[in-house]
């Protein structure tokens, strides 16, 4: 009797224990599963910030790139317009310069004495200057270059 009563007590403690343990490898079990899930959601997350913060530092460096890029061709096309000025006010000394050292007054015109006389001087200098103008234009003149039309 007392073997079938150890029977019994080893059967009881089965029945009971049996649910503990099948209980608590479960749990270890979907413990384990959920940790592994949970490890696996962190590691997908920083690599889609990892894409995220390239993707983003691309953008900046492509921003960059063409606000560089913006002001040296505003700073080309400021430095073309100046020089191009420049070129324009030699252009204009230079035509300035042969007019003064083309042009004689008629005699007379130095000093004028009357209104009339006055008039007649300041119109032939005028029509001097637009035939001088015309000629300049034309390349006609030493120093001048013709304007394509």
């Amino acid at each position: 009797m007392a073997r079938s009563r150890s029977v019994v007590i080893e059967l009881l403690l089965i029945k009971i224990l049996a649910p503990v343990v099948i209980g608590v490898v479960g749990y270890s079990i979907v413990t384990h599963t959920m940790q592994a899930a949970i490890t696996q959601q962190v590691t997908t997350m920083q690599a889609i910030n990892q894409q995220a913060q390239a993707a983003q530092a691309r953008q900046v460096e492509a921003a960059r790139q063409q606000k560089a890029a913006a002001s040296q061709a505003i700073q080309a096309a400021n430095e073309r317009y100046i020089e191009e000025a420049r070129l324009r006010g030699a252009a204009e000394q230079a035509k300035t310069q042969a007019w003064y050292a083309s042009y004689k007054p008629p005699k007379g015109c130095d000093n004028w004495r009357t209104d009339a006389q006055m008039v007649a001087c300041v119109e032939q200098e005028r029509a001097a200057k637009n035939e001088f103008d015309r000629r300049w234009a034309a390349g006609q003149i030493p120093g001048s270059v013709p304007r394509l039309q």
